[in-house]
């Protein structure tokens, strides 16, 4: 149409044009006069028109000033710098009369643009509008350039471009209502691999792409003759690698296949790398061919510098991208070099079709500016590009589209397990998804269509620049239904569509009226444009049937006397982790199995052994982690039925809570001078310490002092901080040039305002890539005698020096510092990416509560083999054995009345521990002693429990005498039988029962065991002043003394014959 409108001119000035011709002259040329690019528009968006290639762009919306060296104008840094191929311009003087006409059409172009936006240009925005309007005009559309711009251009400047782009056809119109931001050309129609074939809006394609050769021919910006590549060896110089090996082998690789893949996700497309690429010249008549060259090729060479412009891209069937290798904003690889990523990605997204994206808010990647709020493309980049190449779905095994039955995409489901699918799409009017699963009778299915994902700005009028946009709601572009088909692919058994725009469909408990193989039939209603939905599947099980689900979980008991609900180092819990059976059917004999990571030890666990439909079962287990604060101990939980697995659930729970703040993280990038809170010191003849780019190890700045030739010194400052309770790490890389053995530099702290110490003498100090050399005496340096760094290091090495937790609390300031002697120079100290991280650690210490309390016995002179049993105990096994210091206080004298070990330990997965306490029988009347037995307080390691001390008495042995005043109050018979029970007071003496209770007697009764017997009497007291002897015969007339032992349950006889008689002899001594 282009042409057709000069050839009409032309015949209108020869006289040779017809009325009818005439005619069509007006109504081509009058518009453009009155409406300015209203009519270009028109002409510009044919798309019968012959495939065209423009090129496209990105500008940084980072300000970086003195980016190499030296300090940028804010009027330089708006300065226009059009992203144009390499294209001999005729100078005016040497323009046709068609040229001249068209000369004098685009001054009226362009004072046909808003007056109010263009009397506030500067004389050099305006020179360069018209260029930039003469250059649309005049050049075919594969080199009508876009123009990408800094984040500080003026608002002024960026509305009335934003209003070319607009009323030029350069943006495909229409995307305000639709979010769908496209070149006039749109998409690709011819591939390397495809050809002309799946060439259509919304058909999966395959592209490939390559890697230019160095050397090879591109083209440039706007006055730029064509170059030669130096994409490798720029590549090479930010992230190492070869300049001519294998691409692929390149560590820079990735981030570019990444970037290709990431961008193929967003849609149907199959990016594929192509290794080969000839060096053709980069232009629109090399197209790729397979095994030669890439459809999409890449390159890099000098662009703009530092001026904005990052990278050009051309639109489909040319699709080439070039790169600035001279912007130092690709030096920068922070971020897993979200710079370079998300560059590539913009212009991939040129290359794939897409125009640039209103307003600039940092939530599209094909805004016009690069931001590094997000990585890779958004929700707007899929919205777009599945409007041209349809969604993931559509490129599945030899099929291009799910769109037919046959065609259908399999989606493999697992019953009980919804499977969801995102940002798939319904891209025109006459779209529609099929997925086919397979089913069992009697199983149900829940089948959910999410349309969109909110609401977001996008677009804008193009009186409004590119700040502002219009509001689009992401869920209401189709009116979306979902049906169930039949194993046939026509028969709907069910359909939801009962949602309004906007509004999600559900199908819920459809049961499967048989086995075999289904369809879901997603459709859309008549709107052409692109409907982005979420599509989410589940098959449950074929009812009655059992379903475990967890239900939740919590800390019901811990170890350590500080209970905050959580895991500490070193600490046991009580885990309950409720399960609940949401079947129709009960579960069976249930067996649990339990799996731990390796820093936890599992006491015990009860579950239950079977769940009746909607019961909830609770499964307590008792595990203890052995890890240090921060780590995880991980549960792995795995239940099985008669009919196989029910459930298994992965849990995890931290010790503690460890955190790294960081203080400072700091690499001299963006800075004028050094950052805020950091100073320079100096003394002699030192100089200032500075910000400069003459050498770097993270692109493109570090800090550096120069070296002197005469004495003095120059100190690096950092900000002062508390050091956290962990202690941390220091670390930076530094490059020097220091005289060897007189000039050097050290590295020196000072703890709570206190004097500087160099810093890596410390022996608590541990440090990597410490001093090199000593400073040689005599010549008079300030550290003369001392180790330091000193010499030639050309690479930037790094230092990390770890910090004592001893320092924990301290106030710290660091400070690097150069020392000159009165000699000659070198060239000085360089330090970049300094980083102090601390270790906090908010962990409790596990401290358990301990409880001390009597079980049994008491202390008794008489009773000297029954000891009193102590019961230490906690309320949870712990992971480590527990020392216990008791103490003892009391009346009576520990070792002398009595004995205990007073070094008491729990064992480790023991809650109890008996601990013994024995009397020591001295036959000397003392009365009633005491003895207080107690668990230490204030103790690291643990605390006393709410019953912390067990009070004991100890009673005086007994003699004849002092017991017959107990029972009778004076002396007694001792023949005498008081209360009749059969036992005469001397024998209940000796067998320690009550004379004066008839109840308390003792049965004499023999039980055989291994050749032996017991007499099951139980503990006699101690009685020096009597004797209990046994005496056996066989005849009843000649009696002997048998041996006799005290055992636990009373006394064992061991006889002289196979059969005897027994008679007990007692006696006073």
């Amino acid at each position: 149409m282009t042409d057709l409108l000069f050839k009409c001119y032309s015949l209108s000035v020869s006289q040779r044009i017809s009325t009818t011709v005439l005619q069509r002259v007006i109504v081509l040329v009058f518009p453009l006069l009155v409406i300015g690019f209203f009519g270009l528009n028109v002409v510009l968006n044919n798309r019968g028109s012959t495939p065209k290639d423009a090129v496209l762009g990105l500008g940084k919306v980072e300000s970086r000033e003195s980016l190499v060296s030296g300090e940028r104008s804010s009027e330089v840094s708006n300065k226009i710098s059009p992203m144009i191929s390499s294209i001999n311009r005729p100078e005016r003087s040497s323009l046709s009369y068609q040229e001249s006409w068209n000369t004098v059409a685009l001054e009226s172009l362009f004072h046909s643009l808003d007056p109010d936006l263009l009397s506030k240009l500067s004389e050099q925005d305006r020179i360069q509008l018209k260029d930039y309007l003469g250059h649309l005009e005049s050049s075919k559309r594969m080199d009508q350039p876009w123009l990408c711009w800094n984040g500080d251009v003026k608002e002024t400047k960026l509305a009335i471009y934003y209003e070319i782009e607009k009323l030029s056809g350069l943006s495909g119109g229409g995307y305000e209502i639709l979010a769908n931001q496209f070149q006039p050309k749109e998409r690709w129609t011819k591939t390397a691999t495809d050809g002309f074939s799946f060439a259509a809006q919304g058909d999966a394609s395959i592209i490939t792409w390559s890697i230019v050769p160095d050397g090879s021919s591109i083209p440039g910006l706007t006055n730029q003759s064509a170059a030669g590549s130096n994409f490798r060896a720029w590549m090479a110089s930010v992230y190492g690698g070869s300049v001519n090996g294998s691409a692929s082998d390149q560590p820079w690789f990735q981030i570019f296949e990444s970037a290709f893949e990431e961008m193929a996700g967003t849609c149907g497309l199959t990016l594929v790398y192509e290794p080969m690429d000839d060096g053709v010249r980069v232009d629109s008549l090399n197209p790729g061919k397979l095994g030669i060259r890439g459809d999409i090729r890449i390159a890099a060479r000098e662009l703009d510098g530092n001026s904005g412009n990052l990278a050009i891209a051309f639109p489909p069937d040319h699709g080439d991208m070039i790169f600035d290798s001279s912007d130092g904003i690709f030096q920068i690889t922070s971020g897993s070099s979200i710079r370079l990523f998300n560059t590539v990605t913009h212009e991939l997204g040129h290359s794939l079709g897409l125009a640039h994206v209103c307003p600039i808010n940092q939530t599209k990647l094909l805004e016009p500016s690069l931001t590094t709020s997000f990585r890779g493309p958004q929700f707007d980049e899929f919205q777009s590009l599945q409007r041209l190449y349809g969604d993931r779905f559509e490129l599945h095994g030899d099929f291009r589209d799910n769109d037919t039955v046959q065609a259908a995409k399999l989606i493999e489901l697992v019953e009980g397990s919804r499977v969801n699918f995102v940002r798939l799409s319904i891209d025109d009017n006459s779209d529609q998804d099929f997925y086919r699963f397979e089913g069992l009778v009697g199983q149900t299915l829940n089948v959910e269509v999410v349309p969109g994902e909110g609401s977001y700005l996008e677009g804008g009028e193009a009186d409004s620049g590119c700040s502002q946009g219009i509001r689009f709601n992401s869920a209401e572009v189709h009116d979306l239904s979902v049906q169930i088909l039949a194993e046939d692919g026509e028969t709907i058994i069910f359909q939801s569509a009962s949602g309004d725009l906007g509004e999600s469909e559900r199908i819920e408990q459809f049961r499967l009226p048989t086995t075999g193989s289904f369809y879901l039939r997603v459709s859309g209603d008549q709107t052409n444009a692109a409907q982005i939905y979420g599509l989410g599947v589940e098959l449950t099980a074929r009812v009655p049937a059992p379903q475990l689900e967890l239900f939740g979980h919590r800390i019901i008991e811990e170890s350590g006397s500080i209970k905050n609900g959580r895991l500490d180092p070193g600490e046991t819990i009580r885990l309950a982790i409720e399960i609940r059976n949401r079947g129709e059917l009960g579960s069976g004999l249930l067996t649990t199995n339990i799996l731990l990571s390796d820093n936890a030890v599992l006491f015990n666990k009860s579950s239950p052994s079977r769940l009746e439909p909607g019961e909830i079962g609770v499964i307590e287990i008792v595990v203890g982690t052995t890890g240090n604060c921060g780590e995880f101990l991980t549960l792995s939980l795995k239940i099985e039925g008669e009919s196989g697995e029910l459930l298994q659930e992965n849990l995890g729970f931290e010790a503690g809570v460890l955190t790294r703040p960081v203080v400072f993280d700091v690499d001299f990038e963006n800075l004028n001078g050094l950052p805020g809170a950091w100073n320079s010191d100096i003394s002699g003849s030192g100089e200032e310490w500075d910000v400069v780019s003459s050498r770097w190890d993270s692109p493109i700045q570090s800090a550096f002092a120069p070296g002197r030739d005469s004495s003095g010194e120059a100190s690096l400052l950092s900000p002062v901080f508390e050091l956290a309770s962990s202690g941390g790490s220091l670390s930076f890389s530094h490059l020097y040039r220091l005289e060897p053995g007189f000039d050097g530099a050290v590295l020196e702290v000072s703890r709570d305002g206190g004097e500087w110490v160099d810093l890596l003498i410390d022996p608590s100090v541990i440090t990597i890539g410490g001093y090199n050399r000593s400073i040689r005496e005599g010549f008079g340096s300030a550290i003369m005698g001392q180790q330091a760094w000193s010499g030639i290091l050309e690479v930037f090495t790094p230092v990390s020096v770890k910090l004592p937790v001893e320092w924990a609390g301290e106030m710290l300031q660091f400070r690097w510092r150069v020392v000159h002697d009165a000699s000659s120079a070198l060239g000085g100290w360089w330090i970049d990416n300094v980083k102090m991280e601390m270790l906090a650690e908010d962990c409790e210490p596990h401290r358990p509560e301990v409880t001390l309390t009597l079980k049994n016995g008491e202390l008794d002179e008489n009773y000297p083999d029954s000891p009193a049993t102590l019961a230490l105990e906690t309320n949870l096994p712990l992971v480590s054995s527990l020392s216990i210091p008791l103490e003892v206080l009391g009346s009576a004298t520990f070792l002398e009345d009595y004995v205990i070990n007073l070094q008491a330990v729990l064992p480790a997965g023991e809650v109890f521990h008996e601990i013994p306490v024995r009397v020591i029988p001295d036959f000397i009347t003392e009365d009633t002693e005491t003895v207080l037995i107690q668990i230490p307080s204030g103790d690291s390691a643990f605390v006393e429990g709410e019953s912390f001390s067990v009070p004991l008495m100890i009673s005086d042995l007994l003699n004849i005498n002092t017991w017959s005043n107990l029972f009778f109050g004076d002396k007694v018979n001792l023949l005498a039988d008081s209360d009749g029970d059969g036992f005469d007071e001397l024998s209940e003496y000796l067998l320690g029962t009550n004379p004066s209770l008839v109840s308390d007697k003792s049965a004499f009764k023999l039980v055989a065991r291994n050749e032996k017997y017991i007499w099951p009497i139980g503990n006699l007291p101690n009685r020096p002043d009597a004797t209990l002897e046994i005496e056996s015969s066989s005849d009843l007339e000649n009696w002997e003394l048998v041996q006799v032992v005290r055992v636990p349950e009373g006394l064992e006889i061991t006889p002289k014959r196979p059969k005897s008689y027994f008679r007990i002899k007692f006696s006073l001594n």
